[in-house]
């Protein structure tokens, strides 16, 4: 990282290399809120109020479903479509930020085109993974929404309705678990070895996982100390915006401009899991063949089962 932003420094570079990452990253950015609230008899609103509300809103959205339902609708295919070429888009900028950062250089053209099967071949993979982790959420969504419709109804909390929704939390939370380590995986490796190899998605992943198979023990210990390094970056980042008096916040939610301040953390782990796997042979070694521009040499191999 220190060599690619630093030595030397150069904006223009570093504005390209922002603009990538930004286009890498196109559908995973975020921010996370959190709200509370509290009160007494006089607070937000009784239950009556509530139903008196909830009746309400039926009642004005059964009068106006004339203009409401073309609107939605519409919404919702903009939305959709919104979604598909960003998520189109960010594929490639993955193996445009990657070519970058392999080569230590800044370019947009030249591996847009290059890498077009690849980035064809990862959004199709990525849009199916994300429909199917959709309709599983959804569906674990649906069933505590109609629990609590019921308990609504009946105006109590059935027992088997609050042991059904802490299982579903439960359910939740390891599908978010084991989706997070195969997006690790993905994002680490999986395109690297696609990078490297000019393969498909899933002929890529089938290199992984056999790879995964035979060196378990360290590519579960990578994603522990990968785990603990994200933690570290929130810390950063939340460090950054309160020195700054929360103006830091505003910057990085600017789009390519968010991109380019945290440019050195994204460099970072960019380049973290291409250099784990250099370590298996050549094959995975993205710097392989003479390339490597910072003059780094790959470890030996570890032996089968090693950490």
């Amino acid at each position: 990282m220190t060599s690619i932003l630093f030595r030397p420094f150069d904006f223009g570079k570093w504005f390209v290399l922002g603009f990538t990452a930004w286009l890498a990253f196109l559908t995973e950015g975020g921010s996370s809120s959190s709200g509370g609230g509290g009160g007494d008899e006089e607070g937000l609103s009784s239950e009556e109020d509530l139903r008196e509300v909830l009746n309400e809103g039926q009642t004005y959205v059964r009068e106006n479903l004339d203009w409401i339902l073309p609107l939605g609708i519409g919404l919702v295919v903009f939305l959709v479509v919104l979604y598909l070429v960003a998520l189109w888009v960010g594929s490639r900028g993955k193996f445009l930020f990657l070519d970058n950062v392999v080569h230590n250089r800044a370019l947009v053209r030249q591996p847009w085109g290059e890498f077009r099967e690849q980035g064809n071949s990862l959004f199709l993979w990525r849009l199916v993974f994300h429909f199917l982790f959709g309709i599983v959420v959804l569906s674990l969504v649906g069933v505590a929404g109609y629990g609590a419709f019921l308990c609504y109804q009946a105006e109590l909390l059935l027992p088997g309705w609050l042991a059904g929704f802490i299982g579903l939390g439960i359910g939740l939370l390891l599908l978010i678990l084991v989706a997070s380590y195969f997006l690790a995986l993905l994002e680490d490796f999986v395109i690297p070895v696609m990078y490297r190899q000019a393969l498909t998605t899933n002929a890529a992943w089938r290199s992984v996982l056999s790879l995964h198979g035979q060196q378990s023990g360290s590519f579960f210990l990578y994603i522990l100390w990968r785990l603990v390094l994200k933690l570290a970056e929130g810390m950063i980042i939340i460090a950054f915006i309160i020195v700054t008096c929360c103006m830091g916040a505003l910057l990085l939610i600017i789009p390519v401009i968010g991109a380019m301040v945290t440019l050195p953390i994204t460099v970072f782990f960019r380049s973290f899991g291409p250099e784990f796997l250099r370590q298996f042979g050549p094959e995975v070694d993205l710097w392989a063949d003479g390339q490597d521009p910072f003059g780094f040499e790959a470890l030996p191999p570890p032996e089968s089962g090693g950490f």
